[in-house]
């Protein structure tokens, strides 16, 4: 035999069907196991292995999840991509990834990079903007996590998220507990989870009685790089003793910037919680998102809708915990 060995060549060697080796390679119970022993020694000595593709195109699944995300070196999305494709490894999925960072263009060409490789779905972590899913996915069943899609289609998809307002307004709730008189905040690019976390830091400054100042309340750019010249204008022009950072990749500029800064005592709360926090000479109350449960809803609901078309897509609001170091 020569070349890549195939079905037929199983099937010669092993005094069977074709579709006899099919149905053993499938572990079918309509073949004894004894056959099925056999084949499956067969196919291994010769090296053949089934086209997964095209067994796909027939039965119209892939068992394939596309996932995309914005920044894979935030380690909060690292890890929502691991806890998703534990996930889906359980429920017998693989995970097919792409990065945007944070472009739009790029989005558009995972998307249709997703669509050609024939997943049975897509998670998708948004870059933002104007973009029309429904467009693009046609009928493939997506989930949005983290990041909601434009409002006018995001009723027509799942989406599974932290519920920010709550968060946020625990955080600063805990800043002013702990003897913070002005608290500044940096808040995310992502529009609407800015949205919502401003919202939240202000229902924190109202139920003390704090008033709002628009002079504090700065918003990070996508690549974060006036967020180190916001922080000294924060915690030094502007004398704040607080200061919200409202992810994880702002709260890593803020700690880099403040050792240069020559500061009176202050109190910093932020989003998503960093085990090295603990080292830090300074406290930190920060809202830790349930990762683990952001992923297995999204890969849940997401296996719904491809085994149950007719599902009713709904909004998921995940509570975070609040911790202190």
């Amino acid at each position: 035999m020569s070349g890549k060995p195939t079905i037929k060549d199983v099937a010669a060697q092993a005094g069977v069907s074709e579709a006899t080796v099919s149905r053993a390679l499938n572990h079918s119970d309509q073949v004894k196991p004894a056959t099925q022993h056999k084949i499956q020694q067969i196919a291994q000595q010769l090296g053949y292995h089934p086209n997964g593709l095209a067994r796909s195109i027939r039965v119209q699944h892939t068992h394939t999840l596309g996932m995309i995300i914005p920044d894979i070196l935030n380690a909060f999305f690292t890890q929502i991509v691991r806890a998703v494709e534990d996930a889906a490894d359980a429920a017998g999925y693989d995970v097919f990834i792409v990065n945007t960072d944070e472009h739009l263009d790029r989005e558009s060409k995972a998307l249709n990079l997703m669509l050609e490789k024939q997943v049975d779905g897509v998670i998708i972590a948004s870059a933002g903007g104007p973009t029309n899913y429904v467009e693009w996915l046609g009928g493939t069943p997506a989930v949005f996590v983290d990041r909601m899609p434009p409002a006018l289609i995001a009723r027509q998809y799942d989406r599974v998220l932290v519920d920010n307002v709550q968060a946020t307004q625990a955080v600063v709730t805990q800043l002013i507990r702990r003897g913070a008189k002005r608290i500044g905040i940096i808040n995310s690019a992502v529009s609407v989870t800015a949205t919502e976390r401003l919202q939240g830091y202000h229902q924190a400054l109202a139920a003390a009685g704090r008033p709002f100042d628009a002079a504090i309340e700065t918003t990070a750019w996508t690549d974060n790089s006036n967020v180190a010249q916001m922080t000294r204008q924060l915690l030094v022009n502007q004398q704040c003793d607080g200061l919200f950072a409202a992810d994880n990749t702002i709260m890593d500029t803020v700690l880099h910037r403040i050792p240069e800064l020559d500061l009176a005592p202050f109190q910093l709360g932020g989003f998503d919680d960093q085990d090295w926090f603990d080292f830090l000479p300074y406290h930190i109350v920060t809202a830790q998102q349930p990762i683990v449960q952001l992923g297995q809803t999204a890969v849940d609901r997401l296996i719904a809708q491809i085994t149950q078309p007719d599902v009713e897509p709904q909004e998921f609001r995940l509570p975070a915990t609040i911790v202190t170091h």
